[in-house]
């Protein structure tokens, strides 16, 4: 009866019960375990980004999955032995769903959807179907099939869903729209979903996002109100502390009174203990609150103490990095600082962050604009010192040597300060009674021996008073303390040295003046050649630095200025139509008449450039377009022939079109067809005078390279030429012969053809005894040898039999080869020469074979 009972498939109620019981118990509760134990490790392993919008789901993450392998290898063998052994119990549709799961996480995502659809069709209980499709949900999204994903959960939206699935349901459906980027969706079933939830950590995340997103849209008031719901349930302490601080950003403020409060608040905030590692964050929030009351002045030094309060966070450093930089970039308009704190954004922000290329863009802008300025203020400086006569040039060299001695001598006089400071702390730290604060915290408010910037500062002034000690009881009072007698000695060469020094220093110093007056003049540009070479700089950066200010700042008032600047100074500029243009341009809103005087001097002066032409025609560009499209016609119909070997024809065309349409985009094109034309029919010599007519006519052509390779190639192919006629093969053919397949490298047909040529050989010529073996001729090319043949007829009938119908190598049409009988001396003279063609020619003249 037991026995019976136990019977997969017995559907009695003793049967049915103890099925229930022992796939719940046994496979099913095992799997599910094992399987919230993944899942738990997944979410764990996530990183809340708290500067984004928090997700709904902690992604997959595949190294999570990966070093969980064989966990999930077992959920699905246990859900699947739940399933085989207890057919009848209701716990079978249960462990479909567990392995739909699984296999979810492991990306089998086809095999994933038709598990949980099969529950679906399957299962006689809405609850567990409804649970397979709210799981399908998940899958789909993942899978990126966004159009089911969405079509699922406008079904379930229409089906009498119980509590629980209400709450999964509405959980995976916000994740859905938070993946397809629709926040009021999302809102909607977040909003849906937390009533629905108990209190707890989960609760208070999904208040926590909700809170960020009508933070995103300007709703204060119900962002305040989630926050504050975050703090009530009890949440882990890095939502409580984000959720308080992000309070002050969203609280409304009506009086004076307010801010004084919020600014107590953020000082409360500094005060806590609790919140140390936490301090970047704060004073980064309140920089972010002083900049919404339009407080620059006390934003800055916030975003500062942020950078120096963060330890181990270097994504919120990079956010006040790049905020500095924004502010020196766009309020202040001090363009060298913003670089500064750009190219430290830039070098620490990871780069996942949405803003990230915008801040390496701009940084990059920057790098070159500061290049620019530099280059025109050193320049300048060099160039106004070569006006001066020798004695002016001394009394500056002097004074700026006295600046910079004076500057050495304030900055070691600090440093010797700040020594005698240190070693007087070090002295009572070591012979006084410290402080508890003293020897367990270091100055960052950590833990002294958690920071090992203190512990190593430490052990270096260790050293210094005391030596370099092994580790030993009572080790002040041992032997290996310096003497009396040693300090006394270093201390008498310390004094000799120094007095040495002093001797010494007239005749040193007198040397080192001359050195730094010499340095001091060389860079001086006293020839012509040398102001000429700093004017070349100098113009070319005003050039820059104008379109640096146009273009990438938007500052045009700032570019005209250098505009006008590089015109006034170097009238004679090769950049002036363009400056020009680009002037008429701005000028034709703010000022009328300059632009029209722009305009003159450029028709005038440059009317053959197409900024000129642009403005004498505005649709100059649109008909150059249009002139363009059509000589792209002329070109396709002039190489249509020129494939086919109508020369003359392609020729005439491009005639035409060159004539018709002296100025377009194609006129390259058509030059270099018509060099490759001459290389037909009128041989080596005007072949390479045209190719270097066109690449010393088009230098920014696309087609340079390829004119320079064309140009090479004649060389190469003449070299080539020579090598093949110093090649000779031997017209003796009374011996044995060899059947070659030579072909460009392909590692599949390496290992498969052999086979099937020594097969036809086998088939055909079974008398023969032939093995066909693969070489590696050059690194472009290898050879199936197929040895040996006894004579040349019988090669030459395997040839012809080869190169029929029936040959092997038909179904190998992407194949590019060659193949032919060699004699077995020749053969030798081939392989050693390396060279492919070179054997062409006395084949064909030889066999009398080719096809």
């Amino acid at each position: 009866m037991a026995a019976s009972a136990c019977s997969p498939a017995n559907t009695g109620v003793t049967s049915y019960a103890y099925h229930n019981v022992t796939a719940k118990f046994n496979a099913y509760f095992i799997a599910k375990e094992k399987l919230d134990e993944v899942l738990l490790e997944i979410n764990n392993a996530h990183i809340h980004n708290f500067n984004k919008t928090l997700k709904v789901f902690a992604p997959i993450d595949t190294n999570v999955v990966n070093a969980n392998e064989e966990k999930i290898a077992d959920i699905i063998k246990k859900a699947s032995i739940a399933i085989q052994r207890h057919k009848v119990s209701k716990w079978v549709d249960d462990s479909y769903i567990l392995v739909g799961i699984a296999r979810m996480l492991n990306r089998e995502y086809e095999e994933s959807i038709e598990t949980l659809k099969y529950v679906n069709v399957n299962s006689k209980d809405d609850a567990t179907k409804h649970l397979a499709l709210i799981n399908l949900v998940r899958t789909f999204t993942e899978y990126n099939e966004l159009n089911n994903a969405l079509a699922v959960i406008d079904y379930l939206n229409r089906q009498k869903l119980t509590k629980e699935n209400k709450q999964k349901l509405y959980l995976n459906a916000a994740y859905f729209y938070q993946i397809t980027n629709d926040p009021n969706n999302v809102i909607k079933y977040l909003s849906a979903a937390v009533e629905l939830m108990p209190k707890g950590e989960e609760k208070a995340k999904i208040h926590y996002i909700l809170a960020q997103l009508f933070q995103k849209v300007g709703l204060d008031a119900m962002a305040y109100e989630n926050y504050q719901k975050v703090l009530k349930n009890q949440p882990p302490y890095e939502f409580s502390f984000y959720a308080r601080l992000n309070i002050a950003q969203v609280t409304e403020l009506s009086k004076g009174a307010d801010v004084k409060k919020i600014r107590k608040y953020f000082e409360q905030l500094l005060k806590d203990g609790k919140n140390t590692e936490f301090r970047d964050k704060i004073y980064y929030e309140m920089a972010e609150f002083e900049m919404k009351q339009s407080n620059i002045d006390k934003a800055i030094p916030y975003y500062k103490s942020s950078i120096q309060e963060s330890v181990n966070n270097p994504r919120q450093k990079s956010f006040a990095y790049h905020k500095l930089g924004v502010l020196y970039f766009d309020k202040l308009k001090e363009y060298p600082l913003a670089k500064a704190y750009y190219d430290s954004a830039a070098s620490i922000m990871p780069q996942d962050e949405e803003i990230y290329p915008q801040v390496a863009s701009r940084q990059a802008v920057l790098e070159e604009f500061i290049e620019q300025i530099n280059t025109i203020e050193v320049n300048d400086s060099l160039l106004h010192l070569a006006t001066l006569d020798s004695a002016q040039l001394d009394k500056i060299f002097i004074g700026e040597r006295e600046k910079r001695i004076a500057l050495q001598k304030q900055e070691l006089k600090q440093r010797r300060k700040e020594e005698r400071n240190k070693a007087s702390l070090n002295q009572q730290n070591t012979f006084g009674a410290p402080s508890f604060q003293q020897t367990t915290a270091s100055s960052n408010g950590k833990f002294y021996f958690y920071d090992p910037t203190t512990v190593a500062s430490g052990r270096n002034e260790f050293k210094r008073v005391w030596g370099d000690r092994s580790l030993q009881d009572n080790w002040r009072t041992k032997q290996n303390v310096i003497t009396q007698q040693q300090a006394s000695t270093e201390d008498q060469n310390n004094i000799a040295n120094v007095s040495q020094g002093d001797i010494a220093a007239p005749a040193s110093e007198e040397a080192q003046l001359l050195q730094e007056r010499n340095t001091f003049f060389a860079n001086i540009p006293f020839s012509e050649e040398q102001k000429s070479t700093l004017n070349k700089e100098i113009e070319e950066a005003y050039f820059k630095l104008g379109n640096i200010y146009n273009f990438d700042l938007k500052e045009k008032n700032d570019a005209v200025v250098a505009y006008t600047t590089l015109l006034n100074r170097y009238p004679s500029t090769e950049h002036k139509p363009e400056v020009l243009y680009l002037l008429y341009i701005y000028h034709q809103e703010t000022d009328p008449a300059k632009a029209k005087t722009y305009a003159k001097e450029l028709t005038t002066k440059f009317p053959e450039t197409i900024y000129a032409k642009l403005i004498l025609n505005p649709n100059y560009q649109e008909e150059s377009n249009l002139a363009s499209a059509k000589v792209k016609l002329i070109y396709e119909d002039a190489y249509k022939a020129y494939n086919v070997n109508d020369f003359k024809t392609a020729l005439s065309h491009i005639e035409r079109g060159l004539q018709e349409y002296p100025e377009n985009d194609y006129e390259d094109n058509l030059k270099l067809l018509e060099a490759l034309i001459i290389g037909k029919t009128e041989g080596r010599n005007n072949y390479v005078y045209k190719l270097q007519q066109f690449i010393s006519n088009y230098p920014e052509s696309e087609l340079l390279d390829f004119a320079k390779q064309l140009l090479a190639s004649v060389d190469q192919l003449e070299k080539k030429q020579r090598a093949m006629n110093e090649i000779k093969y031997v017209p003796y053919f009374k011996q044995a012969h060899y059947f070659v397949l030579l072909y460009e490298n392909n590692k599949a047909i390496s290992t498969i053809l052999p086979g099937e040529i020594e097969d036809f050989a086998k088939k055909f010529f079974p008398n023969e005894n032939l093995n066909a073996g693969n070489l590696i001729f050059d690194e472009d090319h290898s050879m199936i040898l197929l040895s040996e043949f006894k004579d040349k007829e019988t090669a030459e009938a395997f040839y012809k039999k080869f190169n029929s119908d029936l040959s092997p190598v038909k179904n190998f049409s992407s194949l590019n080869f060659s193949n032919f009988i060699i004699s077995k001396d020749n053969f030798q003279i081939f392989y050693q020469a390396k060279m492919p063609d070179s054997y062409n020619d006395f084949f064909k003249e030889n066999y009398k074979l080719i096809p």
